[in-house]
């Protein structure tokens, strides 16, 4: 009957049942997927853009995001003065890191001339924590000697702060270098030593070595590594 006809669909409404029974997103159902599968947000379509166009705009948009997420971890970072940094993956301990170098390989450090408390032990969560704070998310890092174990003996650099001696200074960590100690890392731990500064503050501070032999668990190497490196 005339009664029971439906309305007949506006040019514009028709559009859209034509796009959605096409399987074509509209800009807003674009947004909210892009907006859900990235962490990088999409900027709204400039007012004034006509409707034709904002579809066109969201893709191009959402497809520029995806390419700058998955090509960001890749791009080479450098500190102010132009000199290249490493990215910070892990911070195992107060004197242990890995990062990922200027190839994007993951290179484990060993911070050279000095020595940290462990875990468990007094200081040791609060050098991890320094070092982690100091580093930050990029570092630079000089040194191409390897220890035994792999690891490159470095120095890392947060601007022009050597970290190293940072740590030592703030009674963190222990000068460590054998019969040739670095000559400024050794200064610092005498003027921590004399502050009374961190670990120093204690009457019997232990050294890591020591404590490590007075704790098995530390003491053993791995599998294969040779014992002389924990002593």
């Amino acid at each position: 009957m005339h009664g029971d006809r439906k309305p007949k669909p506006t040019p514009g409404r028709r559009r859209r049942r034509e796009s959605q029974g096409m399987g074509c997103p509209s800009p807003r159902q674009l947004m909210s997927r892009k907006t859900r599968t990235s962490s990088m947000k999409i900027p709204p379509p400039p007012r004034g853009l006509p409707r034709r166009a904002r579809a066109t705009y969201v893709l191009v948009a959402a497809v520029i995001s995806a390419v700058v997420t998955l090509l960001a971890p890749m791009c080479p970072r450098r500190d102010a003065a132009g000199r290249p940094l490493w990215r910070v993956q892990t911070v195992h301990d107060g004197d242990t890191v890995t990062c990922l170098d200027e190839q994007g390989r993951a290179v484990k450090i060993r911070l050279v001339g000095i020595d940290a408390p462990e875990h468990g032990q007094p200081y040791g969560d609060a050098a991890r924590a320094a070092l982690a704070a100091k580093i930050g998310g990029a570092v630079r890092v000089s040194g191409e000697a390897r220890d035994q174990h792999g690891r490159l003996l470095g120095v890392l650099w947060a601007g022009d702060t050597n970290v190293n001696r940072a740590l030592v200074a703030e009674g963190l960590a222990w000068c460590f270098g054998g019969f040739s100690p670095d000559e400024d890392i050794a200064a610092a731990e005498a003027e921590a030593r004399k502050a009374r500064r961190g670990l120093w503050a204690g009457p019997h501070p232990v050294a890591p070595g020591e404590w490590r032999r007075l704790h098995p668990p530390h003491a053993q190497p791995p599998v294969g590594r040779p014992s002389s490196a924990f002593q």
